[in-house]
């Protein structure tokens, strides 16, 4: 006898009790219940989970009602606790992450290949001595390892807001359409800002309201020999970057007067960096990718 195949809905019998989905089983018979990942099924019946973390009345794992945004599904969560920082607020979606890690490894392999066109360049230059051909070797060997630890970065799919410092409550949280796999964290608001890269002292160090971005500096030793001063960049912690070259007026330095907020992080980028792209895409991808900020700071940095 030819198999046969009988759909039946597996909630109207267990939430509804429908006699009528209740099947009489054979001897042999298999049941399979499919996931929504086996079969498309339309947006409105689609389950969708939201992770919400950090300073909410009640965080925890939501299962969002069809158009829910996130601002209703945080009021639906009891609203935000008197520490929360929405400044400080990370949002990620998984689509974005997609995105953004697409487009790291699109620059990752632009880069291998003008690595590999150096190489051969190299490869090609007269050569006479010993100490030439290892210096070709060992630059080679140097490629190829951060080649392989910039294929172990990853995107985060962080999406910056523009929460203002004093933004507070759930009125200042967009009506953003959520997606399934979407994670929001308020963090409280920190104590601390944060100075790394080509400086006597990296380290985070007491806000201070009062102080500006030069007073954070000096708390650090200043740049060191070794810095690129043109170059320095603040991250700010609502995951915007900020660079020195951007910030120009009509009273001198801009930048190293920028008051900070708390969270921020000062870069101080290291000018040896410079004649090799690829060893400074590294370092600074690895920084920014710890802070969710992607591939847009990457661009910041080395244009």
């Amino acid at each position: 006898m030819a198999n046969e195949t009988f759909p039946f809905d597996l909630g109207k019998l267990v939430l509804q009790h429908d006699t009528s989905q209740d099947l009489e089983l054979k001897p042999g018979d298999m049941v399979t219940v499919f996931s929504q990942a086996d079969i498309h099924v339309p947006l409105a019946e689609q389950t969708t989970l939201v992770r919400l973390e950090g300073e909410f009345v009640h965080s925890g794992t939501y299962s969002v009602h069809p158009g829910e945004t996130l601002h209703s599904l945080i009021e639906r969560a009891g609203g935000l606790t008197p520490n929360a920082y929405l400044y400080g607020s990370v949002f990620t979606r998984e689509s974005v992450r997609a995105l953004q890690q697409r487009r790291m490894d699109e620059t990752i392999h632009t880069m291998l290949l003008q690595m590999q066109r150096g190489n051969l360049a190299l490869a090609s230059s007269p050569v006479t001595t010993a100490g030439d051909l290892a210096g070709v070797a060992a630059a080679q060997a140097s490629g190829r390892e951060l080649i392989a630890q910039l294929q172990q970065v990853r995107a985060t799919g962080r999406i910056v807001f523009t929460f203002k410092p004093d933004s507070r409550g759930t009125g200042s949280v967009p009506d953003l359409p959520l997606e399934n796999g979407d994670t929001f964290l308020i963090p409280s608001v920190p104590s601390t800002v944060n100075a790394v890269g080509a400086i006597f002292n990296q380290n985070s160090f007491l806000y201070q309201p009062e102080m500006r971005l030069s007073s954070y500096l000096r708390l650090t030793g200043g740049p060191n020999t070794d810095a690129d001063r043109k170059h320095m960049l603040l991250v700010r912690a609502n995951g915007s970057v900020v660079s020195r070259e951007t910030v120009k007026g009509a009273w001198g330095d801009e930048f190293m007067r920028l008051r900070l907020n708390p969270g921020d992080t000062i870069i101080v980028p290291d000018k040896t960096l410079k004649p090799s792209a690829l060893r400074g895409f590294l370092d600074w991808t690895q920084i920014i990718s710890q802070m969710g900020i992607g591939i847009a700071a990457i661009r910041v940095l080395f244009p």
